[in-house]
């Protein structure tokens, strides 16, 4: 979703906590919305904020205060517990909806922001996001409320697939095709006949034949070699029928959550969380706090994006984490395709936080048997999967926000299209 579309929902949202206000026989005002780079930095300056990082930065951001009649008089509103139904009702509406009031108390009672996660601070005129799904860091999990996304490198491929509107560079894609034969000619919309001839090509090459052109496929297309640590269909074929379910279920599956890409520069993408890293050191009998000096980028007791950076900034991280505390350390990055929390070792049936990575590092194939475990180890999460009950599914895997990002309607989509293709009902 463009930037532009993320405010005006933002803003739909802060209409619908108003109209809820006034329900409640509150007033309201409005205060800061846009920020400026230069009003950020004066805020780091005076201590008012930890960094260069503001959803204000992104017109994601609000400040309102409520008032109410009281005895003839308009009274301002700002005990917490009075506050909280508004909280409450501001979360509800989309789980990155953040209440200043939750973490912060009475010093950030007015603010309702939209967390988007890792839209960069320096990028804020950029309506679009990155056009790549393989620079997808890490899915939204419990502990964490976004996806997180990294900006793709200068000059790469964007993202295509059925829909897509980049004529010029579905020319490109289509003039390939067809020299292949392929495709019988271009015509600069990524129509049927192009998205067939992608996954053609797709099974040629044993690439996971989703129809989607993203990094791999376009890799493979410019001449170069699949990776031989890649997945391919063939790999779901064998995990669909050791969960027992069916194979164009696990597809969709695959196709929501996974973000494109095991691999970053030969090794296993993670995502390292210093807030989980807090905990799992007192988990190994140590306490963070004295530790916490002069890694304040790396050891943290709460979740924050701020510092978040490409895979090697995150590599970057975990070394220095690891010089604390290595296997504490491992077990709070987040590896591979479905990033998958290192602390889940035990549960999923690795003999150490050092096998799990063993395996993370050896081939989007294990990368992908850890989804398995994971989803055999969920209780329930098998069973939802082989009925197709997507808001089962959905729910059990993203928790009970997933209807605010369409989780449930997005895995029925991509599994009837899968369904089609392989030629038979859809349940």
């Amino acid at each position: 979703m463009s930037l532009i579309r993320e405010q005006a929902a933002f803003l739909r949202d802060v209409r619908r906590l108003l109209a809820f206000a006034e329900e409640q026989g509150l007033l309201a005002t409005a205060g800061e919305l846009e920020r400026s780079p230069e009003a950020q930095a004066e805020q780091v300056r005076q201590g008012r904020a930890a960094g260069m990082d503001s959803m204000h930065l992104r017109k994601c951001a609000i400040d309102l205060y409520f008032f109410a009649e009281e005895e003839g008089r308009t009274a301002w509103v700002f005990a917490p517990e009075k506050l909280e139904i508004l909280g409450a009702r501001w979360e509800s509406l989309d789980p990155r909806n953040r209440w200043g009031g939750r973490n912060q108390g009475a010093l950030d009672l007015a603010h309702f922001e939209r967390d988007l996660g890792a839209w960069p601070s320096s990028s804020t005129s950029v309506l679009d996001p990155p056009a790549t799904a393989d620079e997808t860091a890490a899915v939204a999990t419990p502990e964490r409320p976004g996806t997180i996304t990294n900006p793709p490198p200068s000059g790469q491929r964007p993202l295509l697939r059925r829909g897509s509107d980049r004529r010029q560079e579905i020319l490109v894609l289509q003039e390939k095709l067809v020299g292949l034969k392929l495709l019988e000619k271009t015509s600069g919309e990524f129509d049927a006949a192009t998205e067939k001839a992608v996954r053609d090509f797709q099974k040629q090459h044993q690439l996971v034949a989703d129809g989607v052109v993203g990094g791999k496929t376009w890799g493979v297309l410019d001449g170069g070699a699949a990776n031989s640590r890649w997945l391919g269909d063939a790999d779901l074929e064998r995990a669909a029928e050791g969960l027992g379910v069916e194979l164009a279920a696990l597809r969709a599956v695959y196709k929501v959550e996974s973000n494109g890409r095991g691999f970053a520069e030969d090794q296993p993408k993670i995502l390292f969380e210093g807030h989980v890293f807090w905990r799992q050191l007192k988990t190994h009998g140590l306490d963070p706090q004295p530790l916490a000096g002069g890694n304040a980028d790396i050891l943290y007791p709460r979740w924050t994006r701020q510092y978040y950076g490409d895979q090697a900034h995150e590599r970057e991280r975990l070394r220095r984490a690891e010089g604390l505390h290595e296997r504490a350390a491992r077990e709070s990055a987040s590896w591979g395709l479905f990033q998958i929390m290192g602390y889940h070792w035990r549960p999923l049936g690795y003999t150490s936080i050092n096998d799990f990575v063993d395996h993370m590092r050896r081939h989007e194939r294990d990368q992908l048997d850890a989804f398995c475990r994971f989803l055999r180890e969920t209780a329930g999460l098998v069973e939802a999967l082989g009925r197709k009950d997507w808001p089962a599914f959905a729910y059990k895997y993203n928790g009970p926000g997933y209807r605010a990002n369409a989780y449930d309607d997005k895995l029925r989509a991509a599994y009837a299209r899968f369904r089609t293709e392989e030629g038979g009902p859809v349940s």
